[in-house]
């Protein structure tokens, strides 16, 4: 039968499972710790995190890498289907062998996020940060971290 340009396509074996029959879904070993707990490990069909750079993304067969997280959300689909979403806040990220493993400075699961509870640490942060007296660089980096994590927080709780 034809495919979409007009390519053929390979019958889907009767046998297959119906969500299961144009794709297979490869995957991998993500596993996902703080210095106090493991969070998460689990097969997966794709990870995207927040660099300090930019987004990334990660399928089964990528590239070894080690990299320093950012600040943002953390999205998994997993291998039987389903995604779960986190908020992230620093750390490293490193794949060898189709094993990603991410050490997270700090993780929430989008479900324990409360929106007014983010909301208020959002105002609170910008409140920080707007205060007069904060002449030290790194303390002023250290309200606008708290400024970026407060908002990812607002945005995951508030389900966008």
């Amino acid at each position: 039968m034809p495919g979409p340009f007009g390519a053929r396509q390979a019958p889907a074996s009767p046998s297959a499972p119906t969500g299961l029959r144009s794709t297979l879904v490869s995957t991998f070993r993500c596993a996902i710790v703080t210095p106090s707990e493991q969070v998460f490990d689990d097969e997966v069909a794709e990870v995207e995190f927040p660099q300090w750079d930019g987004q990334r993304g990660v399928l089964k067969g990528a590239a070894p890498f080690v990299a320093r997280l950012g600040t943002g959300r953390l999205r998994i689909r997993l291998g039987g289907g389903g995604e779960k979403v986190f908020l992230l806040n620093g750390g490293f990220a490193e794949l060898h062998d189709d094993h990603l493993t991410l050490v997270a400075d700090e993780i929430v699961p989008q479900e324990s996020l409360n929106a007014a509870d983010a909301r208020k640490r959002l105002e609170d942060a910008i409140t920080a940060i707007a205060a007069p007296g904060t002449p030290d660089l790194e303390a002023r980096e250290r309200l606008e971290r708290e400024r970026q994590v407060a908002s990812v927080a607002v945005s995951l709780a508030e389900g966008r």
